[in-house]
């Protein structure tokens, strides 16, 4: 009897999970489909790939941390009943998307002052500069649509944002045919053609979502029938004290993976796209253990807006029971299967052998990665997001960014490393990062109040 309540949490986090990570699965090979038909063209198209989304994706990671906020904000709501604050919270989240929308596609529109500080050839700095280019044209659309997203996940409601992002990637597979490739009167356009079709599947994904929070009968008590003016000081600064700090621990995270493409580039195109290989593949396996994360975070703010102590510590373990147990699957599926994986994105001989020795490294941080993403959500869910900022600033870039660069160009123990001591930073960042999340983590369990 004493196993039950474990039981009715594991099947409830499985729930809110599954139908989450089937849909970052499908958003995340939206990038692996990117990598994979761009790279067929040509190693110059492989590696503008792999600069234009290592400046792309943390920009849209920042933008979608400060959304992110939405998911707590309306399961602590839920937890308390209280819809009219979540129709409220909705109504800012909106409001306060389109800003941020504009300010991230203006940003990505003037890539130039940062690729000019790297040695790049003429031709794989032109197709980065277009590939950004008509990728921001999406993001204003993107950042409307996950305001949605996560207000219907903060319900626990899941199976939307499923049926959307598989329809995202299904759509986004013809659209780079169309335009990697070319057909008929349009003209293959290569790289730059997986940002115009990245473009419309991000205005796609934002038709999908509005039409579902406005038809759908689950939402109808959320929605509000009046006209609602944007509010700094009960709309925006309540999102923006909880997600900016969240925005910026998701930064820092894919900023180190980022800024590493950066110090590399002049390493070669070989080691670029060998390093985007890496990235693209074990993005994808990151997707299980983060939308475990992200049930973890509903869970924990249910229980929290109920003022229940006792479900919010079964939630925990039971969420870190499954992220251990993730981490370990993850870990040696990417060691086992890592020549078959990296043949699926490259027949090139030498940026397939690097490639093969990254997945090494990967296969090491698996455990680590899933036991801090973990924690992250479940403090997410606690409403406790500044500390995991500065955690991940010393972890990533300090430790794993720092400690990285050092033993990739002046390894004090001996010979420079390259982009493997670029790899085994992220593996210590990954590890001090776990272990000081966890340490929050409990103590948050100790001394916050838990009251409606």
């Amino acid at each position: 009897m004493q196993l039950n309540p474990y039981k009715q949490e594991a099947y409830q986090l499985i729930r809110i999970a599954l139908p989450i990570f089937t849909a970052q699965l499908a958003l995340t090979s939206l990038g692996v489909v990117d990598t994979i038909m761009s790279g067929w063209v040509g190693v110059n198209d492989l590696a503008a790939i792999g600069l234009g989304t290592s400046i792309l994706l943390p920009v849209f990671i920042f933008a979608t941390g400060i959304l992110l906020a939405m998911t707590p904000i309306t399961a602590r709501y839920l937890g308390q009943k209280k819809p009219e604050k979540i129709a409220y919270s909705l109504t800012q989240g909106v409001w306060l998307a389109i800003p941020i929308g504009l300010i991230s596609m203006l940003v990505l529109m003037v890539p130039q002052p940062l690729l000019n500080l790297l040695q790049l050839s003429p031709q794989v700095y032109q197709l980065t500069v277009d590939y950004l280019f008509y990728a921001a044209l999406g993001l204003p659309g993107v950042a409307l649509y996950q305001v949605y997203r996560f207000f219907w996940e903060g319900l626990g409601i899941t199976l939307p944002t499923l049926a959307l992002s598989l329809g995202a990637l299904f759509l986004n597979i013809p659209l780079n045919a169309l335009f990697i490739y070319g057909y008929g009167p349009i003209e293959g356009m290569g790289a730059v053609g997986c940002g115009v079709a990245t473009a419309i599947v991000m205005w796609s994904m934002l038709v999908g979502g509005w039409l579902y929070v406005r038809y759908a009968k689950k939402t109808q008590i959320y929605r509000s029938h009046q006209w609602i003016k944007p509010s700094w000081a009960l709309g925006f600064k309540p999102i923006l004290l909880l997600g900016l700090p969240m925005a910026f621990a998701l930064l820092f995270e894919v900023g180190m993976f980022s800024f590493i493409v950066l110090f590399i580039a002049p390493l070669g195109t070989s080691v670029i796209g060998a390093h985007q290989i890496a990235m693209s593949f074990t993005s994808l396996l990151f997707m299980l253990p983060l939308s475990l994360a992200m049930a973890m975070t509903v869970r924990v703010g249910l229980g929290f807006g109920q003022g229940e102590r006792s479900a919010v510590k079964t939630s925990i373990i039971v969420g870190v029971g499954f992220a251990l147990i993730f981490g370990i699957l993850l870990s040696l599926f990417t060691f086992n299967f890592r020549n078959s994986i990296v043949s699926l994105y490259t027949s090139h001989s030498e940026v397939f052998h690097i490639a093969a020795i990254l997945f090494i490294f990967a296969a090491s941080y698996q455990v680590f990665d899933a036991i801090q993403v973990a924690m992250a959500g479940a403090l997410r869910g606690l409403h406790d997001t500044q500390v995991t900022m500065w955690v991940t600033l010393f972890s990533y870039w300090g430790v794993g960014l720092g400690g990285g660069y050092l033993l990739a160009f002046a390894n004090p123990w001996g010979e420079p490393l390259g982009v493997y001591g670029f790899w085994l930073g992220i593996i210590a960042g990954l590890a001090l990062a776990a272990l000081l999340l966890v340490l929050r983590l409990r103590w948050m369990m100790k001394h916050v109040e838990f009251k409606q």
